[in-house]
């Protein structure tokens, strides 16, 4: 009697167990039936895991065949989460300008560590806009100007290495060159530190942003938060959040320390003297806001509150990391499409050595009169950019010309789809400057051209990003020419992340220039 109970209790616990597999997979077919019942073509997907395994070469490559398959409205599921694929542009320029106010929030990306929750990135609604009018002053144009002789110093030491390279009869490794020298300008413009990670390759700021960029890269917690975000709060709790809890510890006393030093140094920790963007932070709620900005523009927060140490370190910690790697790889392909297209390399130089002929004429109201460098780095931008897309989240019921947005649902728009559309880009594949000619750049319809984002929450660092590369591309480009070599990958295979990187470097030939 009691084997016959045990099999009968063991068949009903099989059927309980097969009712709840076929009831979960009953909710997770409807659940990927969203698009599907609101009329709106979708991607191939699988159950579970959605449309992830179409992603394996990149966001980049699946995104625009989704587009001449499907349109340029699609849907897209992340796990189970509905995600609005969009490269339509009348409809972008709605979502991030016209009814911005539906869509103000980024989408959160997976677990955070408590003060990284303080970042631009991460903040949300009013607090949002209160931080970014406070520090969008530290990123106008005069700040730019007076940072220039930092990155002149900085583009010394990447020199020297090119110098030693082409001594030694080697290559260039574009991602260990600008690599270094991008960690080295953002360190010291941006924390008032001169650390030469160029030289000493194991210095402890190169460690921690290493650590938090193989973090950031981790695909199981992004699949955990995702899948169950009630599990947030856990990851972070085991140091499993987007950026170690080490990595922020060392910032956070980096930042302190810096702060303590300029008290005692200058009595105040308004230094005047220091003129990194850390001292810009703590100073930003005295400074008024930059009518250029969007942010600004509407009128948001007349009046400014002071940063506290947390928001500063928030936002010092972002400045770093998304300085770091974006600018680094925009120099990389800078160079790399220099090297296969010579005869835009010639036409460069020969405004250099008009504009440029020298180090010390190098600055930022030089590099913005050279109208041929601008438009190299914005076909360089628009070939490769470094984000291949972004996403807001809808806060508010969005409809326009037919197609409704929920609230809840997550919005791609695809940047790298955007940029490769031919009828917004005639021969996208073409590397090409003269689409940003002074008589053809205005004609440029707006939201086919998104590197840095566009409306009020786009990329608050651009004006940095650019100045760093073009100063640095100068800078090598007045002493090297550019080209191929035997380990150049042609066509170059990228990453398959949200960021455009190539999965196996770039390598070049510098030849000194006599």
């Amino acid at each position: 009697m009691d084997i016959l109970r045990g099999i009968e209790q063991s068949s009903v616990t099989t059927k309980l167990l097969i009712a709840v597999v076929v009831l979960y997979l009953v909710y997770d077919w409807w659940c990927h039936q969203y698009f599907q019942r609101r009329g709106i073509r979708v991607g191939s997907y699988l159950p579970i895991i959605g449309s992830l395994h179409q992603i394996r070469k990149g966001f980049g490559y699946r995104f625009p065949q989704y587009r001449e398959k499907y349109g340029r409205v699609f849907g897209w599921y992340m796990f189970r989460k509905p995600m609005l694929a969009v490269t339509d542009v009348d409809i972008i320029k709605q979502i991030l300008v016209k009814d911005f106010s539906s869509f103000v929030n980024r989408r959160e990306e997976g677990p955070h560590a408590g003060i990284m929750g303080k970042g631009l990135l991460s903040l949300q609604d009013e607090e949002w806009k209160e931080v970014r009018t406070v520090v969008t002053p530290a990123f106008s144009a005069v700040k730019m100007r007076t940072m220039s002789f930092m990155i002149n110093e900085c583009c010394d030491t990447m020199l020297n290495n090119i110098d030693m390279a082409v001594k030694e009869g080697s290559n260039i490794n574009c991602k260990d060159l600008y690599g270094g020298f991008t960690m080295d300008t953002v360190a010291w413009c941006g924390f008032g530190l001169k650390i030469d990670t160029q030289v000493t390759k194991d210095h402890e700021f190169v460690i921690n942003a290493k650590k938090a960029f193989k973090a950031n890269e981790s695909i199981v917690n992004a699949i955990i938060a995702n899948w169950f975000p009630a599990l947030r709060p856990v990851l972070n709790y085991f140091d499993a959040g987007s950026i170690p809890k080490e990595v922020v510890r060392f910032f956070e006393t980096v930042t302190s320390e810096s702060c303590k030093l300029r008290q005692e140094q200058g009595g105040d920790v308004d230094n005047s003297k220091n003129i990194d963007m850390l001292q810009l932070l703590l100073n930003a709620h005295n400074e008024a806001p930059d009518p250029t900005d969007d942010v600004a523009g509407n009128g948001f927060h007349k009046h400014k509150r002071a940063l506290t140490n947390v928001e500063v370190t928030a936002q010092s910690i972002i400045f770093f990391l998304a300085g770091y790697e974006t600018t680094s790889s925009l120099l990389g392909f800078a160079s790399y499409l220099l090297a296969l297209n010579p005869d835009v390399q010639d036409t460069l130089y020969a405004e250099i050595q008009d504009k440029a002929p020298s180090r010390d004429v190098i600055g930022y109201d030089v590099v913005n009169k050279m109208t041929y460098l601008d438009m190299v780095i914005c076909e360089s931008l628009r070939v490769y950019p470094p984000a291949s897309l972004f996403a807001r989240i809808c806060n508010k019921t969005f409809s326009y010309n037919g197609l409704t947005i929920e609230k809840g649902v997550t919005v791609l728009m695809n940047v790298w789809g955007i940029h490769r559309d031919e009828e917004y880009w005639p021969e996208p594949d073409k590397f090409d400057p003269e689409r940003f000619s002074p008589e053809r750049k205005p004609l440029i319809q707006a939201c086919t051209y998104v590197p840095f984002g566009f409306g009020p929450r786009n990329c608050i660092g651009m004006r940095f990003a650019l100045l760093e590369a073009k100063m640095a591309l100068v800078r090598v480009l007045q002493k090297y020419r550019l080209d191929v070599c035997p380990e150049t990958k042609i066509p170059l295979n990228l990453n398959p992340t949200p960021f455009s990187a190539p999965k196996d470097g770039i390598k070049l030939r510098a030849i000194a220039r006599k």
